[in-house]
Parts: C-alpha cells; sequence; structure tokens
C-alpha cells in the first residue's frame, strides 16, 4: 500500500511540476552583492518565433526581508526587430500597508512576480531587455536577483 501511494506521489510530482509550455522565456541575474546602483543594468535576450500570439512579460525580484522599502521602481528599455523599442517605468509594489511582504518567502529569501507587459503583439525576432533600478538610493541594498519570464498567449485572429 505504501509502495502505491509513493508511485503515485511520485507520478503527481513529476507531472504536475512540468513546466509550462507557455514558457517562451525565464532567466535570473545575480545583482551586485553590495548593492544595486542606478548605472547597472541587467539585460536578458530572448526570441519570438510564432507571431500569432500575444506575449505578456513578468519581472521577479528575490530580495532579503531587511530590504527596507515597500515597493521598488525599476526602468526598462526594450529592443526588438524593425527598431522596436519600448521605454517605461514600473513600480513593484512588495509589501503591503502594514509592511507585511505580498511575495513567497523561505527563511532570509523572499521572491516576487508581476506582469508589466500584458498581451502584446510582438514581431518574430530577436528581443533585448535591461532592467536598471529607479529608487532614491544610488545604491540599492538587499537585492539578490532580478529576473524575466516571457509567457506565449492566446491566439491573434
Amino acid at each position: 500500500m505504501k509502495r502505491n501511494l509513493l508511485i503515485a506521489l511520485t507520478v503527481i510530482l513529476f507531472f504536475g511540476c512540468k513546466p509550462s509550455e507557455n514558457i517562451v522565456y525565464e532567466d535570473f541575474e545575480k545583482v551586485n552583492a553590495e548593492a544595486w546602483n542606478w548605472k547597472e543594468g541587467k539585460k536578458f535576450e530572448f526570441e519570438i518565433v510564432e507571431d500569432q500570439h500575444v506575449y505578456s512579460l513578468f519581472s521577479s525580484l528575490r530580495i532579503t526581508s531587511a530590504y527596507k522599502y515597500s515597493n521598488i521602481w525599476i526602468l526598462y528599455t526594450l529592443k526588438g526587430p524593425n527598431n522596436y523599442v519600448k521605454k517605461d517605468q514600473v513600480q513593484l509594489i512588495l509589501s503591503d500597508d502594514i509592511g507585511k511582504w505580498r511575495g513567497q518567502g523561505v527563511s532570509n529569501l523572499i521572491s516576487f512576480r508581476e506582469p508589466f507587459l500584458l498581451n502584446q503583439k510582438l514581431p518574430k525576432g530577436k528581443y533585448s531587455i535591461e532592467f536598471w533600478q529607479n529608487m532614491r538610493d544610488e545604491n540599492l541594498l538587499e537585492i539578490n536577483n532580478i529576473g524575466l519570464q516571457v509567457l506565449k498567449g492566446q491566439l491573434i485572429l
């Protein structure tokens, strides 16, 4: 009986933890252990091979519980084929009004994932995106990683 239960749990974990087929790209960049400086951009490169879908981009952030703000402002520049350029500033809200972290955490490390571009029609080709922190501190402490996830969405009809 225990063996059958173990086999069933293994099968559920194997198929339940399979990466989503809609993930086009996912990666993290480590931030300088001392601090994330304004001038230190974090760059990601990905490719869109199907232009019949919309795409959503998510930023991911890993901080320590000693991070002193309830949010973070991030500047980004997305560049793609045919001189495609999109620049903007986004705010990630990291805690609620009483200071409780909104992300998922284990021990001292807290992870966040937030959309910043939803349902975008992107032409086929190679893209690069660069992130910079845009807080009042030139050197932002207690940031471990920043990441990018690109998801393929619905067909464009």
